[in-house]
This record gives C-alpha cells, structure tokens and sequence, in this order.
C-alpha cells in the first residue's frame, strides 16, 4: 500500500511544528521506515514549500505540499517557488493547489470567490505553462501573464483539491490528479474517482492520482480517540465542501471521517479506500504522544 505521511498538526492547523529541527526529523524518519513520501499542509503556519526546500533536500524521497491556495500567489509567484523547491529536492516535489473556502477568500484575503472554477482554469493553465515551458503569454478574464522564467530544472506534477463535480473534471482534463482531505469511503468510490477519471479519459489523458489524505489514529481507546479527533476538526466540518460530503457519507461529524482502531482495523479500512479508486494514502497521525508513535510503527508495517 502506498502510504505518505501528512506532516499535519490538526490542534493547530499549521505545519508540524515551528521547528525546522521536528519537520527534519519526520522527514527522515519517513524515509527510513519506508513511507511512500512526505507532505505539508499550506495554512496558517510555515510556508510548506520553503520548508520542504530548506529541510528536505538531503532525503530522496517523493515530498508534497496540500496544498497552497490559487487566490494567495500569482501563478508566476507560485511557479518560481515550486520550481526552486523542486530543484531542492532533487525533482521529488509534487505540487498541490486549491480554490480554499468562500470564508477565507472573500473574508480574510478580501477577493471574489465568484466562479472559482474558471478561476482555477485559467490559473492553472499559466501554472503549468510555466512549469512546463517556462513561459507563458496568456490573458485571461481574470489572471494574466506575459513572460518567461529563468529557471532550470524538472516541472512539478499538480494536483488539484476538488470535491465539487466541475473542479473534479477540470482535475481530470488539466491535472496530475487530486488530492482530498478528509472525504469518506463513499464520496471515494462513488463520486471522486469515477468522475475525475472519467474526465481523463474523455480527455484523452492516463489515469489520473487520486491522493486520499486521512487522519488516522492507531488506539485501544477508539471512544477516546474519536471524541478528541471530533473536537480537533470542528472548525474544518463548516465548510460548505466538507458538509457537502459529511452529508454525502450519511455522517454527523467530521470526526466519523477519522480512521480510527487497531493495527488491524486501521489496515483494514485503508484497503478499502484503495479498493474504493484511491491511488495512495495520505495519513496524518493524531492522538496522543503514544498513539502518534504506534499509528506511525503500524503505517509503516503497512507500506510496500
């Protein structure tokens, strides 16, 4: 099973950990028990990307970042920094982006999430323009680029967060892939995997990633762990796309989203998001200090 580790602090909704020191350590750790790569988040904390190309240069070892809003970085921005990133890291970058929520848009970076997937059209196809080609001369209804980067190097495969039918097509047709956080078994197999596949079919594309990212919680305490994980992610579940899909799965919570139980239930739930279209797993380890650790031992046994 291809397992990542997501390098998430859902208590804090940032990074890891503050310290570069901790992120390095996670990092090599990964790679020594064997895990299929490292990722970051992109919120409130460090700048996942610069991290990555500070911390992570000496491991030869797949690295991602879930994933940076389009609505934050122009796409020339953006590019310059996953191409330095991915020059650091030996061409092991994977790069995630996202539309983010209508709160954080509209409310905190004061721009119109209006027709967020159009916006995300035409940002991408100057992203990987520059990625690709490095240069673009583009002008489009919203984003606009006309110039050429300096810059050499591999390009970076995208992947686009989506959970609404038209961004998930978009994915299909432009993307590496998508990568979700915290959609259940259901939404997997009936409505994520199905139609961005079926999008990069129509386009004539390969199979696309579909990177299921989960926060997973190896107990005995399985109660316990559930209410902690419940309290942890109550701000997440207000989302307008996570209650989307909570109401999708028939769940109350985004706690009930949590893979949550023993070394064998835990395996045994992560099968079947594979069995469901997932193409890898993108575990974030929750709990307290022990149950990190054991959730860690237990993923890694699950790796090949």
């Amino acid at each position: 099973m291809e397992i990542s580790i997501f390098g998430v602090d859902l208590s804090r909704n940032a990074a890891s950990a503050t310290s570069l020191d901790t992120i390095r350590a996670q990092i090599e750790r990964a790679e020594r028990q064997g895990f299929s790569g490292y990722w970051l988040p992109q919120a409130a904390g460090l700048d996942a990307l610069t991290v990555l190309a500070a911390v992570g240069s000496g491991v030869d070892m797949p690295m991602g970042v879930a994933v940076v809003p389009v609505y934050t970085r122009h796409p020339v921005a953006l590019a310059q920094q996953a191409l330095t990133a991915n020059k650091a890291l030996n061409g092991n970058l994977t790069l995630g982006v996202g539309a983010s929520h209508r709160v954080f848009v509209e409310r905190v970076w004061g721009q119109s999430f209006d027709r967020p997937v159009g916006y995300m059209a035409e940002y991408l196809e100057i992203l990987l323009l520059l990625l690709e080609e490095r240069q673009a001369y583009m002008r489009g209804k919203r984003v606009v680029m006309r110039g050429e980067l300096d810059i050499e190097g591999p390009a970076c495969p995208v992947m686009v967060a989506a959970l609404g039918p038209r961004m998930l097509e978009l994915a299909g047709r432009a993307a590496a892939g998508t990568v979700t956080w915290m959609a259940g078994l259901k939404t997997i197999r009936d409505f994520v995997a199905p139609t961005i596949t079926d999008a990069a079919a129509a386009a004539g594309r390969s199979a696309p990633d579909v990177v299921v990212g989960l926060p997973v919680c190896v107990t005995d305490d399985i109660e316990g762990a559930r209410a902690r994980a419940t309290g942890l992610l109550s701000k997440e579940e207000q989302a307008s796309s996570y209650k989307n899909m909570l109401e999708r799965e028939g769940l109350s919570g985004a706690g009930e989203i949590c893979v949550i139980g023993s070394e064998d239930e835990v395996s045994e739930k992560l099968a079947a998001f594979m069995s469901a279209g997932a193409t890898s797993i993108l575990a974030a380890p929750i709990g307290t200090e022990d149950e990190i650790d054991r959730t860690w031992e237990a993923l890694a046994a699950l790796c090949c």
